[in-house]
C-alpha cells in the first residue's frame, strides 16, 4: 500500500474519535470494580474489541457514504473526501468497512452468547444505529433523532453492556439498570452535545443540502438552549449517582470543568462554525471525560483502603 493510500485510510479511520468510545468502556470497567469488585476477562476483552472496531467501522462507513452522495450530487466536494483526495478504491473501502463490521459483530455475538438475550437486544439496537447512522440516502445523522441515537448507543449502551457482562448472572432489572443510567450521565450528555454542536455549526450547510437535523426544527437559539439544558442534566444525573453512592464523591471533580464549559458556551452562543466553535465543544467533552475518569480512579483507590 502506498504512503498516499495509508494516509487516506488513516483519515477515514479518524483515530481521534476513538476517545469517545474508549472512555465509556473505561468508565464501565471502573463502575463495575467500584460497585461489585469483579471482572470477567474474556467478555471484557471482547467488548473492548467490539466497541473500538465498531467505532472505526462507523467512521469508515460515514466517509464512504459521504463520498457516494457528494459524487452523485456532482458538487466537487467528493475530492475533499479522503477517498477522492487520495484516489482510494471505493470498492476496497466498502469491503474494509464490511470486514470491520464483521469483526465487531462476531465479538458482540460471543458476548451475548456468554451472557443472555438482554445483551443481544441492546446489541442489535446499537448495531442498527451504527449501520443506519450514515448508510443510505436517509440516515439517522441527517434526521432529528441523531443526537438521541448517539446518546443511547455511545453514552449509555456501551457502559451498560460493559457492566452487565462483568456481573452476569445478576438479574437484568431496573434496580440494576437505573443507577447505571444516572452514572452514565456524563457520557450520555457528552455524546449528545458533540453531535448537537456539530449540527449547530453545520446548520446552514445542512439546510442547503436537504439535511433536516434537530437544529433545523428548533433553530440556532433553541439548539444553544438545549446545549445548556443537557450540561445541567448531565451534572444533575452525576450528582444524583454520587448521592446514592454508585459513584465515588471524587467524581465531583467534574465541577472544576464548569468555568471552562461556561467560557466555551459563551463563545458558541455568539459564533457557530466548524473551525472555531466545534473544537470548543470537543474540549468540553474531553475535560469532562478526563476529570470523571480521574475522579473514578481516586475513588477506587480510596475504596481499597
Amino acid at each position: 500500500m502506498s504512503t498516499s493510500a495509508k494516509q487516506g485510510y488513516y483519515e477515514l479511520v479518524e483515530p481521534r474519535t476513538l476517545f469517545n468510545s474508549i472512555i465509556p468502556v473505561l468508565l464501565g470497567i471502573m463502575y463495575t470494580w467500584y460497585n461489585y469488585q469483579t471482572f470477567r476477562v474474556a467478555p471484557l476483552i471482547e467488548m473492548v474489541i467490539a466497541t473500538i472496531v465498531l467505532q472505526i467501522f462507523m467512521n469508515v462507513n460515514d466517509g464512504y457514504w459521504d463520498y457516494k452522495r457528494e459524487k452523485a450530487a456532482k458538487t466537487g466536494d467528493h475530492k475533499k473526501n479522503p477517498i477522492g483526495k487520495y484516489n482510494l478504491s471505493p470498492n476496497s473501502v466498502k469491503w474494509f468497512s464490511i470486514v470491520l463490521f464483521t469483526i465487531s459483530a462476531v465479538c458482540a455475538f460471543l458476548i451475548g452468547y456468554q451472557t443472555n438475550y438482554w445483551i443481544w437486544i441492546i446489541g442489535i439496537i446499537c448495531y442498527a444505529i451504527a449501520i443506519f447512522y450514515s448508510t443510505g440516502d436517509h440516515t439517522i445523522s441527517s434526521g432529528p433523532f441523531g443526537e438521541l441515537a448517539a446518546e443511547f448507543a455511545m453514552g449509555l449502551g456501551i457502559m451498560l453492556v460493559m457492566v452487565y457482562i462483568n456481573v452476569y448472572p445478576m438479574p437484568f432489572t431496573w434496580g440494576f439498570v437505573g443507577p447505571i443510567i444516572l452514572a452514565a450521565g456524563i457520557p450520555e450528555i457528552c455524546n449528545y452535545t458533540l453531535l448537537l454542536g456539530n449540527n449547530l455549526c453545520d446548520y446552514k450547510a445542512d439546510i442547503a443540502n436537504g439535511r433536516h437535523t434537530l437544529v433545523s426544527y428548533i433553530g440556532i437559539k433553541g439548539g444553544v438552549y438545549l446545549f445548556v439544558f443537557n450540561y445541567c442534566l448531565g451534572y444533575g444525573l452525576t450528582i444524583w449517582a454520587v448521592l446514592i453512592r454508585v459513584l465515588p464523591w471524587s467524581v465531583l471533580l467534574i465541577l472544576f470543568c464548569i468555568p471552562l464549559i461556561i467560557k466555551n458556551m459563551r463563545f458558541l452562543w455568539k459564533v457557530q462554525n466548524k473551525r472555531t466553535s466545534f473544537p470548543r465543544v470537543v474540549q468540553n467533552t474531553q475535560a469532562l471525560f478526563i476529570s470523571e475518569a480521574l475522579g473514578f480512579l481516586i475513588g477506587i483507590i480510596f475504596n481499597l483502603h
